[in-house]
């Protein structure tokens, strides 16, 4: 499911979680489901709740949770992939509840907008948020209105309309600072910074103990196979 770019060398270092997306039952359901979107023949059913409260959750920038927390989830996403939506939907509510609200976790967003132009302006804007403190309440809510890839579907109408329903978000500043020379420098070398440092695809993610080198987690989307490898980091 997960959106790939040609394959690299893996520069991860420490332990490594191998189990690979596509295993089990679930995995499996999620693969049929990505396989239909990647297509690009059809665009995913809109979501119009949010699917996890973060309310209360310290943010900054681009980190979401507690900045004391021992272990940190980094995840390289694009707002157009469709297992980074998979992922927001079904397994980022459970993450949060039972790891980030409580302080164990903290969870770190870094944009990977290789599949086109729609990817870089949502990028712009989420950075936008981050200035906020709003980054992840307005990636979880592009996910959920995600269109088909390229297809125009990241509009300024959309992202006010769903920017408007996050409270302590600014919309006016949120534009103001999405069109900065600073945020469109960042979000425009984005693609080369992670492909720079190796990344594959979309979603990646990796796990930080404290101040060590990240490794890299490859597991499926799937909550039980997340919660077990973040509690083998808690416990390592």
């Amino acid at each position: 499911m997960a959106a790939m770019r040609p394959s690299v060398d893996n520069r991860s270092t420490g332990l490594k979680v191998l189990l690979a997306v596509g295993v089990g039952v679930a995995a499996a359901t999620v693969l049929i489901v990505g396989n239909q979107l990647l297509r690009g023949t059809s665009t995913p059913d809109v979501v119009p709740q949010p699917v996890v409260d973060l309310a209360g959750i310290p943010e900054s920038r681009t980190v979401l949770g507690k900045p004391e927390a021992k272990v940190t989830l980094i995840e390289y996403a694009d707002q157009q992939c469709p297992g980074c939506r998979y992922y927001t939907l079904n397994v980022f509510p459970s993450v949060v509840n039972q790891f980030v609200r409580n302080g164990k976790v903290k969870m770190e967003y870094r944009g990977f907008p290789f599949k086109g132009s729609d990817s870089v302006k949502a990028l712009r804007f989420l950075l936008a948020a981050g200035r906020q403190d709003r980054l992840w309440q307005l990636q979880e809510a592009l996910y959920r209105y995600q269109g088909r890839e390229n297809s125009g579907w990241i509009t300024d109408e959309l992202i006010r309309s769903l920017a408007s329903k996050i409270q302590g978000l600014n919309v006016t500043q949120l534009f103001t600072d999405a069109q900065s020379s600073a945020i469109t420098q960042e979000a425009d070398g984005a693609e080369a910074k992670a492909s720079a440092a190796g990344i594959p695809g979309t979603p990646t993610f990796f796990i930080q103990i404290g101040k060590a080198q990240p490794y890299n987690l490859n597991v499926a989307l799937d909550p039980a196979q997340f919660r077990a490898a973040l509690n083998d980091a808690l416990n390592g």
